[in-house]
């Protein structure tokens, strides 16, 4: 099975907010614009149901796609990462955020019982890295630290399976496949296996609180 066109992504997404509001369910042009850079920015069709599905077991007022971006957006950055949208001027993201990012990641790092092989030791390292430039650049070179925040999360990503109890690892394994079985046949077995493994690692990052850090 293929990946779908715009008009079969866009028809699938309103067919599961019908599904899961028990309501017709036609998208606004604004959640038609949002599905539309989803599908052009390569997101999978799997990944954006299952994301909608998280978002709707977390609220019960989900009334728009707009409403189920955080978990969808979430989701992609799990895996092979997508240009989601542009990137926003450097004057809009303030140093300070991308600072207190850092230093949460760092503690949180720090409280968790490395992988074998110190796998968490790159990203340890790329974090006090940007830290160091941004504590002496007042303008640093924005293409150049969106891609250390975004080598610094790949790198986490790589290592935090490893550093889950295998309880843990089980209980997200059988979850992510719980999540993906009401959309088999609905999108190829490629594309669910895809979305199991981003949601496994999406709840691995969840539990031991690694929050994302590229965001610029």
């Amino acid at each position: 099975m293929s990946a779908p066109d715009v008009r079969g992504y866009v028809e699938a997404i309103e067919a599961h907010l019908r599904a899961r509001r028990g309501v017709d369910h036609i998208l606004s042009p604004r959640d038609f614009g949002l599905a539309r850079s989803w599908h052009e920015a390569g997101v999978p069709l799997a990944t954006v149901l299952v994301g909608m599905d998280r978002a709707f077991e977390s609220a019960a007022n989900v009334t728009s796609l707009a409403f189920c971006r955080r978990w969808v957006e979430e989701l992609a950055a799990a895996g092979p990462r997508p240009e989601l949208r542009p990137a926003p001027p450097p004057e809009s993201v303030p140093l300070r955020e991308v600072e207190g990012l850092l230093t949460t990641l760092l503690e949180r790092l720090g409280s968790v019982k490395a992988p074998a092989g110190s796998a968490f030791e790159p990203p340890l390292r790329k974090i006090r890295e940007v830290q160091e430039l941004i504590s002496v650049a007042s303008r640093p070179n924005w293409s150049y630290l969106r891609e250390k925040l975004r080598e610094i999360d790949d790198d986490v990503s790589a290592a935090v399976l490893h550093a889950l109890a295998p309880s843990d690892l089980q209980e997200f394994k059988e979850e992510a496949a719980r999540a993906i079985e009401r959309h088999r046949g609905r999108v190829d077995e490629d594309a669910l296996s895809d979305a199991m493994a981003r949601y496994t690692l999406q709840r691995a990052r969840e539990r031991l609180g690694l929050p994302r850090v590229s965001f610029v």
